[in-house]
């Protein structure tokens, strides 16, 4: 079924500009749980993300694109001393994220924002709040005329360097080689931000990760995801050349 006039109206951001998809279908009971959900535990526009959004204080973590929420889901289980941020503008994606969370038992500890992940840290995340960021899979946008539209740019990677506490970390992966490099060394450049792996280096997959649909569906068509890992600190600049848009 297709996302109601209500759900619509109020949780599907036409305001600021996005690329993708927004809208779809979804299942009688996700489109249940969202309506039961989503008023309670979505981040508001006009709300900025502070101690007393969840039930507990805790570090914060957030997942920027969460997809249909296997991964923040498995997050939140696996770290039950975390307090999470999922960030997704595909509300269908959203529907079935709620209904993992849920089922997991995990939903007091997560918010939801359905902005950009610009918007998000801009507005709505103070400097040194989060203890870290996962983007898993973003888009790539191949063409070079839409290379501007990748989310891992050098103005993103100054402001989310800003959001990460010190020794916060951001972990990134990806199944394409470009996109690999290209976020590498714009992220290598970032003067606050350390390659855990060493400059111009990926880490290995964590065996506890989890696959995700992204992931499964890179090694079905033969590409193998790399993985990144950087730490916030206190480090001389990176002399690194970024990649020319």
């Amino acid at each position: 079924m297709r996302l109601d006039r209500n759900i619509r109206d109020n949780f599907l951001q036409r305001e600021m500009r996005t690329y993708g998809r927004k809208n779809g279908y979804v299942t009688k009971g996700q489109h249940e749980r969202l309506h039961r959900w989503l008023p309670k535990i979505s981040l508001p526009k006009e709300a900025r993300l502070e101690a007393d959004s969840f039930a507990a204080p805790a570090p914060v973590v957030m997942e920027i694109g969460f997809g249909n929420g296997e991964f923040l889901t498995h997050l939140a289980g696996l770290h039950p001393e975390w307090n999470f941020i999922g960030v997704e503008i595909y509300l269908p994606g959203v529907a079935k994220a709620v209904a993992r969370l849920e089922d997991a038992g995990v939903m007091e500890r997560v918010r939801i924002s359905q902005l950009p992940a610009q918007y998000v840290l801009q507005a709505q995340v103070p400097e040194e709040s989060l203890h870290g960021v996962y983007i898993n899979h973003p888009d790539p946008w191949p063409k070079a005329r839409h290379v501007k539209r990748r989310l891992i740019q050098k103005d993103f990677a100054k402001l989310l360097a800003s959001r990460l506490e010190l020794g916060g970390f951001v972990e990134l992966a990806t199944d394409k080689p470009d996109l690999a490099e290209w976020m590498r060394e714009v992220l290598d450049a970032e003067p606050r931000l350390r390659n855990m792996a060493g400059p111009n280096g990926f880490i290995p997959r964590d065996p506890d990760r989890p696959a995700t649909k992204f992931e499964e569906r890179g090694e079905r068509e033969g590409r193998t995801s790399q993985f990144l890992h950087y730490v916030k600190g206190k480090f001389e600049s990176c002399r690194c050349t970024l990649p020319s848009v």
